[in-house]
């Protein structure tokens, strides 16, 4: 019979913004029970996977932990393994910034425990081909990966061998199938393993006078407590103690080194199926067909949210690395792009995938840090560039302006980013209402000044928060009829048909300064009737300090009949339309308190105001529980619209981003 080598690692846990609670409550309930149990189970051997982040945690506050760590190193009882330092998403990233966040975590585990990692853990297990280049480039001999990733062909119970370009790597696969559970009796467990152990063999045409094979599990926090608590580890140590010629432990380096057998493989690129089994529907598990692997560009299709953030982090990513300025600010710069890739924010958090936008908006802010950085190694210009940011094969517009950072999409001819520079994330970070969770389907893609043109029954309907008809313009594409950087100027055309039968034409002229945007407008009448219509324009504004337990709404001031007063938000405006408050409005104000940052509307024309606070629900990973996943701010600008055949009127918003002075 084979010798069994069953390889236990433990995954770190994922960041988030109150790193130093969470590595707290973690050492006290994972960690130190699992060096106790080292201790008193000498036999047993485990690698541990940490970020940066966690590390420096321990050093700092529990050094006698580094000193036991390295004990058990030394005893090769325990394995750290490496990876990126704030646990990136691998794929996603530049070859340097691969190398780069290797490295540092690399340099963190020698200095800290005296012995360099000689495999990797990556995030989700999300593989690239590509990859394999940089983790040999960086020393690495092996990385575990998801079995759902490896042809079923392929799981032997050795590891995979594969090669790009002259590079190679071990593949070890993690059997998630047959991972233990804390309510599995354990000689059954044994017996299972057995089995699909001896199957695999039979079948295996590599034949080696090294019968050893590798089974290799990867544990989060909370299934290596089940374990631990319930004393089923325990009763599996003495097992195997009363096993050693057929089952052993050992740790990954330690079974490689054993097993001289491996199998040559290609990898496609793909994920865990954990993670990929919601990437087919947008918020739904869907059973996996293994014959289509789903990767993470597939997962930004189905979380639109994701792959803007992506956008973002590989732009400032680009300036940083084009950058030649002082390089001191420049790896400052580099450093917060880095922690703006930790995982958490693309794909999911501590209790699974896509709960909150808190994730997201945190990797903001640092990209918005780390671009305020970069403009002072050298001197800033403002500039508007037009290129295919978002990667749909449709142009944008990229404004870096003194006060902020934005996209302009000819997609709704709105704003899909807005960065402000200061302690802020991205206000145009918003999700789209979805009909299981909040009752209906939103048919345009929020942002910044999308364009609405509905009669006056589908406006009432809009008022109540359910959207009817398209709004038209909303869901156009663009044309561009000037683009000129020098001016800081764009102006975009669509034509569309209201009411599928009178013809009007849309011109939206933008202008930009450094302190904000004027938006002008020109509708006019192409058809033979007379154009009776509510003309609105619609901006939504994400919260991006989003706290589930403790959120409210922005703060709102109007300014009617000359007379500045403050507007509860906690609700719609729907009674306050109805009593004609809001019906003759001269300018608005919006004020983030959390930033402390005020965003102000003055419209050349009085005109109505309609909002509604937005709490957007989603399943959480685990249960399916509906929870609060982020909170948009929605404010409607809007104006009757009377035009006579061939007649056309013109509106302007002036939109101006101020930084309050904090006290």
């Amino acid at each position: 019979m084979d010798c069994i080598n069953f390889c236990f690692t433990l995954k770190s846990s994922h960041l988030s913004p109150l790193h130093d609670e969470i590595f707290e409550k973690d050492y006290e309930t994972v960690y130190k029970p699992v060096i106790k149990f080292l201790c008193a189970h000498p036999d047993f051997k485990i690698a541990l996977s940490f970020n940066g982040v966690q590390l420096d945690f321990f050093q700092r506050k529990y050094p006698e932990f580094i000193d036991i760590l390295r004990q058990l190193i030394a005893k090769k009882q325990l394995e750290i393994l490496g990876g990126g330092y704030y646990d990136p998403v691998f794929p996603l990233l530049l070859p340097v910034d691969r190398a780069g966040q290797i490295e540092k975590l690399t340099s963190k585990i020698r200095s800290t425990t005296g012995k360099r990692p000689r495999g990797i853990s990556v995030c989700g297990s999300i593989w690239d081909y590509s990859l394999i280049s940089s983790f040999n480039t960086c020393g690495m001999d092996y990385v575990l990966l998801d079995e759902s990733l490896i042809p079923s062909d392929k799981l032997k119970f050795v590891s995979l061998f594969m090669t790009d370009k002259g590079k190679s790597i071990h593949i070890l696969p993690l059997f998630k199938s047959l991972k233990p559970l804390a309510n599995n009796d354990v000689d059954f467990f044994i017996d299972t393993i057995k089995k699909s152990v001896g199957k695999a063999s039979k079948y295996n045409y590599l034949q080696s006078d090294n019968k050893n094979r590798i089974v290799t599990f990867e544990f989060n926090h909370e299934e290596l407590k089940d374990l631990l608590k319930s004393g089923w580890l325990s009763n599996f140590c003495n097992k195997v103690s009363s096993m050693k010629d057929s089952i052993c432990f050992s740790t990954p380096s330690a079974a490689l080194k054993n097993c001289d057998v491996s199998i040559p493989a290609y990898i496609y690129s793909g994920m865990s199926g954990d993670i990929a089994q919601w990437g087919i529907k947008p918020y739904e598990s869907v059973k996996l067909d293994k014959r289509y692997p789903i990767t993470i560009y597939d997962l930004f299709q189905i979380y639109p949210q994701s792959k803007a953030l992506y956008d973002r982090m590989f732009y400032v990513s680009m300036l940083i690395h084009q950058s030649h300025g002082d390089k001191i600010r420049k790896n400052t710069a580099r450093e917060k792009l880095w922690e703006a890739q930790n995982g958490d924010g693309f794909i999911c958090t501590s209790k699974g995938a896509f709960v909150s936008s808190t994730y997201r908006q945190q990797a903001y802010k640092k990209l918005t840090e780390a671009e305020k950085i970069l403009r002072e190694c050298e001197p800033f210009k403002e500039s508007i560039t037009s290129f295919d940011y978002t990667g749909d094969g449709i142009k944008d517009y990229v404004c870096r302006m003194q006060r902020f950072f934005a996209v302009i999409s000819r997609k709704g001819g709105s704003l899909r980013e807005l960065d402000v520079f200061g302690n802020s994330g991205n206000f145009a970070d918003n999700l789209n209402s979805v009909k299981e969770f909040e009752g209906y389907n939103d048919d345009y893609e929020r942002g910044l000044f999308i364009d609405h043109l509905y009669d006056h029954k589908e406006f009432e309907s809009y008022l109540e928060n359910t959207p009817v008809g398209s709004g038209i313009f909303s869901k156009y594409v663009y044309n561009e009829t000037k683009f000129s950087n020098s001016k800081k100027e764009i102006i975009l055309e669509s034509s569309a048909l209201y009411k599928n039968r009178q013809k009007v034409n849309l011109i939206k002229r933008f202008i930009l300064n450094s302190n904000g945007i004027t938006v002008q407008y020109i509708l006019k009448n192409e058809s033979s009737e007379v154009l009776n219509a509510k003309f609105a324009v619609e901006s939504n504004f994400a919260q991006t300090n989003f706290n589930e337990k403790d959120f409210e709404a922005f703060k709102l001031q109007i300014l009617s009949d000359s007379r500045k007063q403050e507007i509860d938000t906690k609700t719609s405006s729907k009674e306050l339309n109805e009593s004609g408050k809001l019906s003759d409005v001269e300018g608005i104000w919006v004020t983030d308190q959390d930033n402390k940052i005020t965003f102000v509307f003055e419209p050349n024309e009085s005109c109505g105001l309609s909002f509604v606070p937005i709490v957007f629900s989603r399943p959480e990973y685990t249960s399916g529980e509906l929870i609060p996943a982020c909170m948009t701010f929605a404010n409607t600008l809007f104006w009757d619209i009377e035009l006579a055949p061939g007649m056309e009127m013109e509106k302007t918003i002036n939109f101006s981003i101020f930084n309050q002075h904090r006290k």
